[in-house]
Parts: C-alpha cells; structure tokens; sequence
C-alpha cells in the first residue's frame, strides 16, 4: 500500500500551501548554524537548506526539538540521504494548532501472532466538521523495526502495542490533517526502514546501526539524566551524598540504571555514535569528579574502598 514508501519525503508539500498562513519562522544566520553543526552535522548545504524550508514551511523550530534531522541509508540510491522527523507529540501538537482536532480513541488492537505481538493496530482520530473518524490501521509486519538477526528491536520488544499504537496514530493524524502534516513521518514508522539486509559493501556494516533508527526522546531523556547527575556534584557536601552520586553513576566496574539505559539505548538504535560518545565522556567527568569526592569526603576506615578514576576509552565505558 502506499503508506510503506515510509523513508521519502515529497518535495511537494514544502511550498506554502494556498489560503494557508505562510509561517513567521526565521532564523539569523548565527542559528542556522547552530542548527547545523547540532541537527544536520554533515549535511551539504543543499541538503541542509531543503530540511530547513521543511522545518519554515512547517513552523516548527530545531531548536526546540520540534522537528528532528537524520540521515539514513538509501538502498536505492546507495548513499545516506537527509530526512525530516517529527515525534508523535509533536504531530499532536500541530493538529492542535489547526483548532480543528477534536481527540481521538483509544486504540484498539488486532490478535496476537504466534510471538505474542499484535497483529494491527488502529487508531481514529476526530476533525470538528467532520462526520467520520480518520483511521490509521498500522500493521506489525510493516512496521515492526529489526535487529540484524531479525527480532524485534528492544523496544518494540518490550513496548509492542504502544509503538504499533504510534504508528496508527501518525497514519491516522496524516490523514486528517493532510496540509500540516503530509510529507512528515515519526521515528517510529521510518525505523522499519532499516530492516533491509545490506551488502557486504554497506557503509553501515561498522558494527554500529545507522542513524536513522534513532529516538529523539531517548537522546534528550539520557542527556538530561547525565546532566542531572554532573549538576549534582555541585551539592556533594558529604560522605553519604558521593555515595548516592556513585549509585547514580554506577562506577566502570559496576553498571547502574543509567548506564544500563544509555547502553540499551545503543544497542537498540535509538542514539547515534556521536551521541553515545557524548553521552560517555559526560559520565567519564562526572565519575572523576565523584572519585575525588569520595576520596577527600570519606572516613579514613573507608577510603581505601573508593574507586580509582578511570581514564581509559570513554566509548566503551557502557559496554562493560
């Protein structure tokens, strides 16, 4: 059906559409480059200015993390290639602006296959002046995202009604508000994108999924966890309160919650190496810094017991 062209973004929903409001948003050339070096590292600047006349024409900022740009490999065209996304709360956001969304219901849910997921999932989302419901019927063997041995990624593993779910309510949003929302697709419906077997000759086949799979919630949830932990130093006055920052942070010979999730989150696609590198030298800081914590704040007959700081390579801190 038509809805599996997942991965393309048609170049004819960039222009304003008629009778429409043309958006207010601009950007100095300062921001644009912001924008650039953080969201489209490595686009060239075609690339770069036809993402952001998409992030214009839909008024929605980078900035604000309202629109996401990724890269993703072309099969076809064999090259990676730049695409908009945008997440599920942000469709719901911009079927809101229009004042014409009018809720929608809980999604129901087809039999489960012989692994135990849904089969189908759909989703009806209401337009006031309309009479009927727009559906969204999103099926698991379309969209279900893989690993490379062909399971279910995590979580579409542990989640499988909520992300089929999404996947219903994107198809079913696009359908009601086709002049906000045509020629935009979410995280979770362009990851099956990826499920196709590459060549030897892949530039993805590095041990390291492509980047188009990604979660931008995931990134900004880890992000926001290890600057929380890196904003906790400053208020280390005791012995008690390393130890928490320690159990927090876990140390290299112990994982933690945090460091559980951050490699999760790799393995699952839903960060990129960049991300997960940044992600590793924040906690190798943090660590060092709650090393010396512990160190200088600890009773004689326990610092023997602190962990040493680490300065090996901070990439594989997760994966230990």
């Amino acid at each position: 059906m038509s809805d599996r062209a997942l991965a393309k973004v048609d170049t004819a929903h960039l222009a304003a559409v008629p009778d429409r409001p043309t958006s207010l948003l601009s950007f100095t050339p300062e921001q644009s480059q912001i924008i650039r070096d953080m969201c489209a590292n490595g686009a060239s600047e075609s690339e770069f200015a036809f993402l952001m006349e998409i992030a214009k024409a839909r008024g929605l900022n980078p900035l604000l993390k309202q629109i996401h740009f990724v890269k993703r490999w072309d099969g076809q065209k064999r090259r990676d290639v730049w695409a908009a996304q945008v997440g599920i709360d942000g469709f719901r956001a911009i079927a809101e602006k229009t004042g014409r969304y009018d809720g929608q219901d809980e999604p129901e849910y087809g039999p489960l296959n012989d692994k135990g997921f849904p089969q189908w999932a759909k989703v009806r989302v209401y337009k006031k002046g309309v009479s009927r419901p727009f559906v969204g019927t999103a099926y698991w063997a379309e969209f279900v995202q893989t690993n490379k041995e062909g399971h279910p990624t995590r979580f579409w593993s542990e989640m499988p009604m909520n992300q089929l779910a999404k996947c219903a309510e994107s198809l079913a949003l696009r359908k009601g508000f086709p002049e906000e929302l045509g020629g935009l697709y979410t995280p979770d419906e362009m990851g099956q994108a990826d499920n196709v077997t590459r060549g030897p000759h892949s530039p993805h086949d590095d041990g390291y999924p492509p980047s188009d799979s990604l979660d931008p919630d995931v990134a900004t949830d880890l992000l926001r966890r290890m600057e929380a932990a890196k904003a906790f130093l400053q208020v280390v006055d005791s012995y008690d309160k390393a130890l928490q920052l320690r159990e927090i942070l876990g140390s290299a010979g112990k994982q933690s919650q945090l460091t559980r999730d951050v490699q999760a989150a790799k393995e699952a696609r839903a960060i990129t190496p960049e991300q997960h590198k940044e992600l590793s030298k924040l906690w190798q800081h943090c660590n060092r810094q709650c090393a010396k914590l512990e160190k200088e704040l600890a009773p004689s007959a326990e610092s023997a017991f602190t962990d040493p700081p680490d300065d090996g390579d901070p990439a594989e801190d997760f994966d230990r």
